[in-house]
């Protein structure tokens, strides 16, 4: 359910002086295949679940408001008092409330959890990327992740096999 996209520039003029980075492929689990040009039915409404609301969580909230065909359906952070904040952007909007999570470090769970959520925006501190793209795909949801998706090579692998 999710692509991932990782690309690199390297400029040299002395080409004998070139080295190109090269990385271990480790075995696939059985029966995988990867997602280059995968495909999703058309849906007239995308429920959204947005986790982190600090420096740019907001940000993307406002222009999902924007986009026809979109829902904010929850809104999640660590701090009650950014997911009230962003509740005034649906609320200036003219968009109903979203379902809030907030106060446990788990919280973001209960989003993932929820079965009237398709896609699932993370934009939290990048340490937890990996962890939540994965559990939000084992829920059946389709992802979006702020860059860096993954901090190890073994988190990027865990996150190409889970999509």
């Amino acid at each position: 359910m999710l692509a991932v996209l990782i690309t690199g520039c390297t400029s040299t003029t002395d080409e004998s002086n070139y080295d190109p980075l090269t990385t271990e492929v480790p075995t696939r689990p059985s029966g995988q295949k990867d997602v280059l040009g995968f495909t999703t039915p058309k849906m007239e409404t995308v429920r959204v679940g947005f986790i982190g609301l600090g420096m740019r969580g907001p940000g993307a909230v406002n222009r999902f408001t924007h986009i026809p065909g979109v829902e904010i359906v929850a809104l999640c952070d660590l701090h009650p008092d950014r997911v009230e904040k962003t509740q005034k952007i649906l609320e200036n909007a003219g968009l109903p409330a979203a379902a809030g999570y907030s106060g446990e470090e788990e919280s973001w769970k209960e989003l993932c959890d929820r079965d009237d959520i398709d896609l699932v925006y993370i934009v939290t501190d990048w340490k937890r990327h990996a962890e939540m793209m994965i559990y939000a795909m084992e829920q059946g949801k389709h992802v979006a992740c702020e860059v860096p998706a993954a901090m190890t090579m073994e988190e990027i692998w865990n996150v190409i096999n889970t999509a």
